[in-house]
């Protein structure tokens, strides 16, 4: 199996995982923002925190933060909520606005980046990408 193989069987195996409801335990807390401004335009990641030094917090901005080619590429958007008492708490919203995924505990760029590769609509948009790419200009 080469390397891309493995990436996908890997991504594959972790978009199962979260559609059989093998999901980190979700935190109580804040209710997501108003984000209708972005559907159906970006991916967004909700990030809950007490505040931006919490141990949580810091590692899952050290997480997305070298990788914004990345969520870029994927059309996601970052939204820092701070509010005090507020649990640690992360979740993935699509760009139709359901959550996809919802953490009590800091997620790697890796396990977000193979979520989303896994959606329907991601492989659709790569797959376009892919074909304008080869497509002769006129």
């Amino acid at each position: 199996m080469n390397s891309k193989s493995a990436v996908r069987a890997a991504g594959l195996a972790v978009a199962v995982a979260l559609s059989l409801g093998m999901r980190s335990a979700a935190a109580e807390g804040l209710p997501l923002p108003d984000l209708e401004n972005h559907r159906w335009k970006h991916r967004v990641v909700v990030i809950d925190a007490a505040d931006i030094t919490s141990p949580d917090y810091q590692t899952q901005a050290a997480a997305l933060l070298p990788v914004w080619v990345g969520l870029l590429e994927r059309d996601l958007f970052i939204v820092t909520q701070i509010k005090p008492a507020a649990a640690f708490r992360v979740r993935l919203v699509g760009k139709d606005g359901g959550v996809k995924f919802d953490s009590a505990k800091p997620v790697s760029a890796d396990a977000f980046f193979a979520l989303i590769d896994a959606m329907p609509m991601r492989r659709e948009e790569a797959a376009a990408k892919k074909e304008q790419a080869v497509k002769p200009r006129s």
